[in-house]
């Protein structure tokens, strides 16, 4: 018995190197437990960050932030590239500023607060809502890697020009920050056949690739849905997905901060003699 307890004590006291030398390792590394998986364990991921933060700035016209001062590994994915300038759009400036991973600012370079923030996702102005940031926030933690449906992560072109214009408004441009014109023209359209008017695809998820590049994403694993107060039926929903054979849809709704997947999977059941 006391044997077993010296080597407890042992091992105990080795965690908290191997656990910190790993965190070093590591700026910035997501990992990653799968929700959709029956036997997935209890979530204990975390986003690891050092005490570092990056700065960003608030565009009000372009709903988005343009990053000022970028700090670690999180841009490789997080944020879209337009020309050689680097953007965060809300969901992702409350994602990484509740973690103290970035600060965001004003034109007059003051603080934007957490609470302001909040204020900015919750009015739902900047192309996603506050239950569309909560499954942001949910996936992300468990380390996905996610966009907004048919955005780019890169363009090459530079928008500042566009916007040194004052005769011309940053909505008039081609920012490319919210869907991209037709990107999800034939899933919107199907739901609207259905009569289902307020389901369409919120995000692009991929799983954790250490060699995920912005400039070639691949496919994404499945596209995500959030689902209103009054969610359509299963059959509906199976329907959508049967009629897009390859593309994964996964549907996501919120409850009072409550999050819940819906998929639905083909089982195969062996047949009986």
């Amino acid at each position: 018995m006391a044997a077993a307890a010296r080597d407890l004590r042992r091992r105990r006291g080795r965690a908290p190197g191997v656990a910190s030398a790993a965190a070093a390792d590591d700026d910035g590394e997501e990992q990653h437990l799968n929700p959709f998986l029956l036997d997935a364990a209890p979530s204990s991921s975390r986003v690891q960050f050092r005490n570092v933060a990056s700065r960003a700035r608030w565009m009000e016209e372009a709903g988005a932030a343009e990053v000022v001062d970028s700090k670690g590994k999180l841009w490789l994915t997080t944020g879209i590239t337009r020309g050689v300038k680097l953007y965060y759009n809300v969901e992702e400036i409350g994602f990484l500023a509740e973690r103290g991973a970035l600060v965001l600012l004003d034109n007059k370079d003051e603080t934007i607060g957490m609470q302001d923030i909040y204020k900015k996702i919750a009015g739902g102005n900047y192309g996603c809502s506050w239950d569309a940031f909560q499954a942001y926030k949910h996936l992300k933690l468990l380390g996905y890697i996610i966009g907004r449906h048919g955005v780019p992560w890169t363009l090459k072109h530079s928008c500042t020009s566009e916007i040194t214009d004052s005769s011309k408004s940053v909505t008039d441009t081609d920012w490319s920050f919210d869907r991209a014109n037709g990107a999800c023209n034939d899933i919107t359209k199907l739901f609207k056949e259905m009569h289902i008017d307020d389901i369409y695809p919120s995000f692009e998820v991929h799983l954790p690739n250490s060699k995920f590049k912005k400039s070639s994403p691949g496919l994404p694993s499945f596209l995500l849905c959030l689902l209103k107060d009054k969610p359509p039926s299963r059959s509906e929903l199976e329907t959508v997905e049967n009629k897009f054979e390859g593309i994964a849809l996964k549907f996501c709704h919120v409850d009072n901060g409550r999050v819940s997947f819906l998929s639905f999977d083909k089982v195969l059941v062996p047949s009986l003699p």
